[in-house]
């Protein structure tokens, strides 16, 4: 099976567990339409003259690994900034690790998306930006948004002030 056809088969795996009902699901499911209709980009289109995606979707990928990877604190602390007060917002293979990460919902928030998703005080704002700056129409961004699951939320009220206005954020994406 081609690794396309592999990803758009298994989307309704990927979907147990999600909110159907979720709008930002309903962006999903129509960035998933978007990418099986474009596929993957290739060097036909202008943007990837010079790139070819051929190696990489030529691999076998398990999208859905059943074993988890383990980081230790020793294995990322070299990254933190430690001079700097900061809230750490950490994903391993997609995946959120709460005992790495630091967040907060004290005047601002830097959380998760699911988070947010579940407070109604943010779920104009996500409806507003999700999906909204990249070019949703592009294939690989489409493809990127359809299996979005978790992600981090950042919000800084205008109206906030004082030391917390000022902290630092670290994201990391260990892979």
């Amino acid at each position: 099976m081609e690794f396309k056809e592999k990803l758009i088969s298994s989307y309704l795996a990927f979907e147990e567990g999600l909110d159907l009902t979720d709008t930002v699901h309903e962006t999903r499911a129509n960035a998933l339409k978007i990418f099986e209709e474009k596929g993957f980009p290739t060097k036909k289109d202008e943007a990837w003259k010079y790139t070819s995606l051929e190696a990489l979707i030529q691999q076998d990928y398990s999208l859905f690994p059943k074993s988890e990877i383990s980081i230790e604190l020793k294995d990322v602390k070299k990254y933190f900034l430690y001079d700097t007060d900061t809230y750490k917002v950490i994903f391993i293979d997609g995946v959120y690790s709460p005992f790495l990460s630091n967040t907060t919902h004290d005047g601002l928030d830097v959380c998760l998306m699911s988070a947010a998703l579940s407070k109604p005080k943010y779920r104009e704002l996500i409806n507003t930006y999700f999906n909204k700056i990249a070019a949703s129409e592009e294939s690989l961004t489409a493809l990127n948004t359809s299996y979005a699951k978790e992600g981090a939320f950042v919000y800084i009220p205008k109206k906030n002030s004082g030391r917390k206005a000022h902290r630092n954020y670290s994201f990391f994406f260990w892979r």
